[in-house]
């Protein structure tokens, strides 16, 4: 690891180095890669095809994070963490680490497609866990293209600036202290908000019991076709509802 950031009070930048990400196949904004922790003897073990481990080898914890940047000619990759204390692995150790820590990774899978489909403007939506994939989404957009972004953060000190060529309204919801995964805030927020005519296109990606609010609501309510739309769940809260609305 080359760099550690800190972004926001709940948010570190890590940034990663390796000989193997110069030629790193990231092609599209928001791709998703598996970083793997090493073991308890600092060793990282590395899955062979199928994603098959060795015989005799436990399989190291591994988590799905957003390429947030690449740089191809320095070899380096950065991946924003959400920490939130001890809860989890990841978060821990994005908390405490320092240059010279090591990861594995592996990928990457692509969860979304720039350039010009025909749509006259994208809706994106996330929580701060999605909020690097949806920042590196707004930096490729046009500059006559059409954006509108509702982000959800824990408070004010959360908020980050995100670039956009295009016309960008950027609508910010914020907790102020509703614990993640456990308000329908975002998805209200998405159900207030008026949209562009014509066609366009919605991304998403966040707690896994709202996001199915966004995407129903957006597909059954304001009629963005199946094909338009690339609502994800992220995670999923261990006390998620059964959302009724």
């Amino acid at each position: 690891m080359r760099a550690v950031t800190p972004l926001t009070p709940r948010m570190v930048r890590v940034t990663l180095a390796a000989t193997g990400l110069c030629d790193f196949p990231v092609e599209q904004p928001g791709e998703i890669i598996t970083l793997l922790w090493p073991d308890a003897d600092g060793e990282v073990v590395l899955p062979e095809q199928g994603w098959r481990f060795p015989a005799g080898v436990p399989e190291p914890h591994a988590r799905n994070y957003t390429v947030r940047s690449h740089d191809p000619a320095a070899g380096t990759l950065d991946v924003d963490f959400v920490v939130h204390g001890d809860h989890g692995i990841a978060s821990a150790w994005a908390a405490r680490a320092t240059v010279g820590d090591r990861l594995g990774y592996a990928g990457p899978r692509t969860h979304w497609a720039a350039g010009d489909d025909g749509c006259a403007w994208t809706l994106l939506v996330a929580d701060e866990t999605g909020l690097p994939a949806l920042a590196a989404i707004a930096e490729t957009l046009p500059s006559f293209h059409r954006a509108i972004a509702v982000v959800e953060v824990a408070d004010g000190e959360e908020r980050q600036p995100i670039s956009c060529a295009g016309k960008l309204d950027l609508r910010w919801v914020h907790r102020d202290g509703a614990p993640a995964g456990e308000t329908l805030a975002l998805a209200d927020a998405v159900r207030a908000l008026p949209l562009p005519d014509g066609r366009g296109r919605a991304w998403g990606a966040g707690e896994s019991g709202v996001m199915r609010q966004v995407r129903d609501h957006l597909r059954d309510e304001r009629g963005i076709p199946r094909a338009d739309l690339h609502v994800l769940g992220y995670w999923k809260h261990d006390k998620t509802k059964e959302w009724t609305r």
